[in-house]
Parts: C-alpha cells; structure tokens; sequence
C-alpha cells in the first residue's frame, strides 16, 4: 500500500555533511491523509559536533533533551527503514532545499545508501514548500495567507500554521510541530483534486520531463525558436511572486540529470562581460527531473501572474539574445561544460559527491559490518579493501560505540582541527567550506552575549550558558587528545 511519510528534522547546524540531525519526526498517512503512526526521534549530539549557536536558539534543544537521546548511528538505521519503507513517499517542507540532504549526509557516513529512499522499492519525495506557491499563485482560496509588517507575503511555516489555524501539540521548530502543521497544509490543499493531483506530476521525473519536452508547444517559444517556460522557485522571492521566465539552453554534459536554464527578468543582465572567458557573466539555474524547481508552460493563464517588470525585461533580453546569438551560445557552451572543482585534502565526512556511488565491492563491505557483532566489529574492518568504507566504519566505531580513537587513525587529525586553536587546519568540506571550530562558536557567542543577550528570555539565557560551557569543555578536550565520551557528560 502506498503511503506518505511526512517528516521533519531539526539540526545542529546548517552544514548537511558536518552538522548532525537531533531530531527526526514523521507521521505516516494513507493517501487519503488518514493517521496511521508517527515516530519521534532524538539523538545524542556527537562529542565530534561542535553545536551552531543560531541553529540552537532557532529550536532551544538542550543537554536535558539530547542526553535521552539513541546514538546516531542507531537512528540512522531507524530513519532508514522508515523511509524505505516500500511505496513510501516521503514529504516535508523545504524538504528537498535542506532536509534530504542531511538526511543523504547522515545515511553516508553510517554506511546506508544515501538514495534508495528517492527511487527503490517504489519510494520517492515530495515538497511542501514549492507546492504551498503554485496553491498561493493559482488557488488563492486555498488558504488565508500570512502577510507580513511590510505588507510582503511569507511562505514560512509557522506563520502558514497561525494563519489557518492548523492543529499542532507543541511550538514552532520543534519536530513534530512542524510534521503537524505539513500534514495541516496537505489536508487544506487536497480539498482541490485536480491541482492536487497535477503537482504531485512535478516530483514524477518522468512526467517531468516529459512536461519540459512539450515548452516548445507555446506561442512565445515559437516566435523566438526557444525552448521558455516560467520557473517556480521560492528562491526567486516575494518581489516578483516567486516566479521568473526562464529558457532552457540544454543538459550539463558532465552531469546528465542536470538541465541548465537562465532567467531572463533581470535587467542588464547582459552588461557584464567575464573578459578573461570571453563570455557574458550570467548564473545558470540548475534543475535535476523531480526537483523543487517547479517548470510551467508559457500559457496565458501562468503568464498573467508574471509582474509587468519581469514581462518587460524578459521581452528585452529575448530580443537581445535573438541578435547576439553567437555570443549567447559561447555563454551557454561554457556553462553545459562546466564541472565542479575537486576539493583537495576533503574530510571524509563531505566525499559523498566526490568520492561517487558505493560500488559493488564497497556494498558487500558494508553488508559485514552491519551484520558483524559490536564486539568483533573493529576487526573486522581491519580487512577491509575498500578505504572509504574501512575508515568511515571505524569512524562509526569512535563515534557511536565507544571505541577510542586510536581505533581510527585518520580521525585523529579531524579532531585535532575541531579546537580552532590553529586556523591552518581546517576540516574540508565538499563546497570548499569548512567545519565549524570551537573556536569559531565560541567567537559567535561572544557577540551573541554582547548585543543580543540582554533581551533573552530566562530560558535563552540559560541556553547560551550550556552552550558556553559545552563548546569550552569540548576545546579543552580536543587540545589534550582525550577525545572519547567526556563532552556529553560535561
């Protein structure tokens, strides 16, 4: 039977290959969006995770909350399963933008496919966020829709929530909150079938694409021989009604789920020239089948609800490209050809993409450590084959199972780096970004208790004292190598 799992996470951070997942809740309904289970998970923050201040005043989870929680490794197998679930579809808000992606981080690192959830066993994913603006933009009646001081609309859920009304048990970021007010949206949007239905096409990849295929059907696509189409996207924002024309100008050549597309409501968007690539300095949109990139049809009826500034630039920039065609190809060429630059000396923790897909070897790997007993575990990866499987288990072990570091011999430097006291060693990760230090928090919260802390609230302020005392014990540690259960009990 098919059934939607929707869910939520809450995060020590905003970095999905660094940062831990601490929550994990989830209601899973039948089609008709009738309650059959939920779950709540908390998780024990890692004595390796050096906690984001903002990220911990946004959800207010503290030591008395985490320390209840199952190790990460064990709630990654749970997390897994649940997604997994055969004829799963998993949803959330923003899901794709953010949780999906922690979600793939955190399956990585505990040896589990990072993607069956998206294909296997009849699973795939939905998004609230980008389904809440096709219901704003063209089912106004849906909901009544929060306005902000300034009079801008906002998409954010727990002013969605407000506004309607929707039934929730506890407060805005809190997990199950959150899985409550999603489950709220899709009962008041399922009320209309037909566009209930239609959207749901969007995470389909092959209607999909079979939609892109049809964009040159439209009157504007034949009269500039383009393939045009509006682009739904939360990123584009309220002031121009989260939409944007947009033309597709082909697939990435080393990438071959991507389509590339340029939005053509900017003015003077062609003045800036790259002059060392002899091309025009344009952003290439990038869009995988299924994603939370909406595409619609240059239709009338989607056309109207185009902003007259973003017709008119759009109708200009047309024009433009039509009569300086061979430096508009020269622009595009460069983008379909571009390729990600490798990160040299990356952490282990971020080489999901650049390190690619498990191969086959890889997966009977995995398969014995799973199997394999706790006690015999660590000897068993000293036969391991395979690098990345052999240090991301013995990773697992320090982390989850007590084992000491020793146990891990490459994590040794990760650690060392963890402190900050030597801004030359910096953990990598895939965006050229790094982890974050003790350090680092601990400057965050400096300014924290100077310009802000004064209006808290008890509750926040007693936050920022744990949080204090946590990241100093946490540094202390990590400066005399001691690493090995002593932060969460600090």
């Amino acid at each position: 039977m098919q059934t939607l799992l929707f869910y939520d996470i809450e995060t020590s951070g905003l970095n999905p290959a660094f940062d831990q997942v601490l929550t994990f809740a989830c209601i899973r309904t039948d089609m008709s969006l009738n309650e059959i289970g939920r779950e709540d998970i908390v998780i024990r923050l890692r004595d390796d995770i050096v906690p984001s201040p903002g990220a911990f005043l946004t959800h207010r989870l503290d030591a008395e909350i985490l320390e209840v929680g199952i190790s990460e490794y064990h709630a990654a197998l749970k997390i897994h399963s649940l997604l997994n679930t055969p004829q799963t579809i998993s949803i959330g808000y923003n899901s794709l933008g953010f949780d999906d992606e922690f979600l793939r981080f955190l399956f990585y690192r505990n040896l589990l496919d990072p993607y069956s959830h998206q294909f296997a066993n009849g699973c795939s994913r939905m998004d609230m966020l980008p389904v809440t603006l096709i219901y704003y933009l063209f089912c106004t009646h849906a909901l009544s829709w929060p306005v902000l001081e300034k009079g801008q609309p906002t998409m954010k859920l727990e002013h969605l929530t407000r506004q309607n009304k929707f039934t929730t048990s506890g407060r805005a970021h809190q997990a199950m909150n959150d899985v409550e007010s999603v489950v709220g949206l899709a009962k008041a949007f399922s009320k209309y079938g037909e566009i209930w239905s239609y959207v749901q096409g969007f995470f389909d990849k092959r209607a999909d694409l079979e939609r892109m295929d049809n964009l040159q059907s439209s009157k504007l696509s034949k009269a500039y021989g383009m393939d045009l189409a509006l682009m739904i996207s939360v990123s584009f924002g309220a002031e121009c009604n989260y939409m944007a024309p947009v033309v597709f100008v082909g697939g990435s050549v080393p990438y071959k789920n991507q389509s590339l597309w340029i939005r053509l409501d900017k003015e003077g968007m062609f003045d800036q020239v790259d002059e060392a690539l002899g091309v025009y300095d344009l952003i290439a949109i990038r869009k995988k089948p299924g994603d939370q990139l909406f595409i619609l049809p240059v239709l009338d009826r989607f056309w109207e609800k185009l902003l007259p500034k973003s017709h008119t630039a759009c109708m200009r920039n047309l024009d433009f490209i039509k009569e300086n065609m061979s430096g508009f190809n020269k622009t595009v060429s460069f983008h379909r050809n571009f390729k990600y630059p490798q990160v040299p000396d990356i952490d282990l923790d971020a080489d999901l993409y650049q390190g690619g897909f498990f191969s086959f070897q890889d997966k009977k790997e995995i398969a014995i450590f799973h199997k394999t007993e706790e006690k015999k575990r660590y000897q068993a990866t000293q036969s391991f084959q395979s690098n990345r499987v052999r240090m991301l288990a013995q990773r697992i072990l320090v982390r989850n199972f007590n084992e000491k570091p020793g146990c891990a011999p490459e994590f040794k430097a990760h650690l060392e780096c963890l402190s900050g006291i030597d801004p030359g060693k910096v953990i990598k990760g895939y965006k050229a970004d790094v982890k974050l230090t003790c350090a680092k928090a601990l400057e965050e919260l400096e300014k924290i208790e100077t310009e802000t802390m004064p209006t808290f609230d008890s509750s926040h302020k007693d936050l920022v004292k744990w949080l204090k005392s946590h990241i100093q014990s946490q540094s202390a540690i990590m400066q005399s190598g001691s690493f090995g259960g002593s932060v969460n009990s600090a």
